[in-house]
């Protein structure tokens, strides 16, 4: 069997490989995740992945923001819009602070690596382990 070479990891299979509802696939995303494949994904993945363990399996925010930081520090993860090594930066720093702000990190790893001065909001609550909020 051919070994892959770039995989492009939609969220369902790192959802399945973190939350284990469903054996056989949890089993095949582990197959995957596990395997010598480069495996990419984007903040956006990460975000929809957060969203979903959250509010459809009740994992808490410091158990999904271990587990993100264990898979984006595999040697084999691609973070395609953000740099690797800010995002999981930004994940230690919302565990130290507060895990619910785990999206916050994310957006401001791809803030920071599309080299913004600043990020826009209207949100309040926003914080950013690197790059300065602007309320708008």
């Amino acid at each position: 069997m051919r070994k892959p070479g770039r995989v492009f990891c939609d969220s369902s299979v790192l959802i399945r490989y973190f939350a284990e509802d469903d054996p056989p696939r949890a089993f095949a995303a582990a197959g995957l995740i596990e395997s010598d494949a480069t495996l990419v994904i984007s903040t956006g993945v990460i975000l929809e992945v957060v969203h979903v363990l959250r509010t459809k399996h009740g994992i808490g925010n410091p158990r999904v923001g271990e587990g993100l930081i264990r898979f984006l520090t595999r040697e084999q993860v691609e973070l395609v819009d953000a740099d690797r090594a800010t995002a999981v930066a930004g994940l230690k720093w919302t565990l130290r602070n507060s895990a619910r702000r785990i999206p916050d990190a994310i957006m401001a790893a791809a803030a920071e690596h599309a080299g913004c001065d600043a990020i826009a909001t209207f949100d309040e609550d926003f914080a950013s382990p690197s790059v300065p909020v602007r309320l708008l």
